[in-house]
């Protein structure tokens, strides 16, 4: 049976994710019971999300030069180089190993994913637009929930090294895919350097709203929930990882339906993307003061990671459909990529916030950081244009 380009791109972006989100699990519950601390693991992985500060602005001008097949097939082999060294090592490494270890994890997913996403933003019609790009980044962050899920218990079950060669098998086979796929021309672009930033003046506001908007998220649960988490009485890494997994598998499904929620409204300008921006941060700040009252019991702590995962999947899919939207206008892969660069900015500030925060003050402080931080991406929001139009999504057989 011969896939077409699009499903083996998919599958292979699919494979990475999986991949990452159990590496990230391992890591770090595998580093915590090793006695590695808040800010060891923060330093760690801050590796990963400075790399891809980076990486996604090189990899949009990459992509657009040598097509988005050669820029994921790079991705592809550099994770599977990083998951047979870990599994190669007899003892698990020195942080400033893992450090660089993360970072180039961290520039194999940043390579995969802008190639992944601005595939579909070439390839795709207005119509489809949001309902594609939502359905890859929930379908991304449901994959990466479910990697979360087996990272912990395969770490639980069977250690790191198994557990580190079972995803370079899956990896490798996504190199396969990938490495048979065709190049698409309309991929391809010969544009001049035009400096950092993009001509198009929402693509710039967008990006820094999204760096504070993940910043807040990450102060929250990148590092500080996890280990609030293992450290509750009767809990562990297995039920921590499994609570992390499970916030990020619905905060996927939800990004992956907004579309059909929002379908044939018109497309939204900045006071709505404001509005729906600041209720994640509303839910933060409500559980920071449950915490700081005292009166927030660990199973609450899961529902409020329930409630503000719905509130954020909604705010982060309309982001995404806003800078498919922009970059369609010009340069689609340098766009997204300086997007994602932001983003990952944002998360590097958020996992450094959080380790500190933690340290220094538990989950509190991490709440309360991540209150804070998330401001600034409403006040950005609110200038944004509206694409034109409406927001419409066609039946798949249209």
């Amino acid at each position: 049976m011969k896939l077409p380009d699009t499903v083996r791109s998919a599958i292979a972006y699919s494979l990475l994710t999986l991949s990452d989100g159990a590496l990230r699990m391992l890591v770090l519950f595998h580093c915590a019971s090793l006695g590695y601390s808040a800010l060891d693991l923060a330093v760690i992985f801050a590796g990963y999300e400075a790399a891809g500060v980076i990486t996604n602005v090189v990899a949009g001008r990459v992509a657009g030069r040598l097509g988005m097949r050669t820029t994921m097939t790079v991705g592809l082999l550099l994770q599977t180089v990083v998951l047979l060294l870990l599994a190669a090592s007899p003892v698990f490494p020195a942080v400033w190993v893992l450090f660089l270890l993360q970072g180039a994890a961290g520039i194999a997913k940043d390579l995969t994913k802008v190639s992944a996403k601005s595939t579909v933003a070439v390839n795709t019609g207005d119509g489809q637009l949001f309902k594609l790009i939502a359905l890859v980044t929930g379908a991304k962050n449901a994959v990466k929930g479910f990697g979360f899920f087996l990272g912990a218990g395969l770490l639980w079950a069977a250690g790191a090294q198994f557990t580190l060669i079972v995803l370079a098998a899956c990896v490798g086979i996504g190199v396969i895919l990938c490495i048979r796929q065709r190049e698409n021309p309309k991929e391809t672009s010969h544009a001049q350097h035009e400096g950092l930033l993009s001509r198009i003046a929402s693509v710039n506001i967008l990006s820094v709203a999204r760096l504070f908007l993940f910043g807040s998220r990450d102060i929250w649960l990148s590092i500080g929930m996890p280990l609030f988490f293992a450290a509750a009485p009767g809990w562990g890494f297995w039920q921590s990882g499994a609570v992390m997994a499970g916030y990020t598998i619905a905060y996927g499904v939800i990004q992956a339906v907004t579309p059909r929620i929002l379908n044939g409204r018109p497309a939204p300008a900045g006071g709505t993307t404001a509005l729906i921006t600041a209720i994640p941060i509303a839910v933060s700040g409500a559980v920071a003061v449950a915490v700081w009252a005292g009166f927030l019991p660990v199973w609450g702590m899961v529902a409020a990671i329930g409630l503000y995962s719905a509130a954020f999947a909604v705010s982060s899919s309309l982001h995404s459909y806003l800078i498919a939207a922009y970059a369609q206008q010009a340069n689609v892969a340098k766009n997204i990529g300086l997007y994602y660069s932001a983003n990952a900015l944002g998360r590097l500030f958020g996992v450094l916030i959080s380790g500190y925060c933690y340290v220094n003050w538990g989950i509190l402080g991490c709440l309360i950081g991540a209150s804070l931080f998330a401001l600034p991406a409403v006040v950005c929001a609110l200038p944004l244009p509206a694409p034109a139009g409406t927001i419409r999504v066609k039946a798949a057989a249209e």
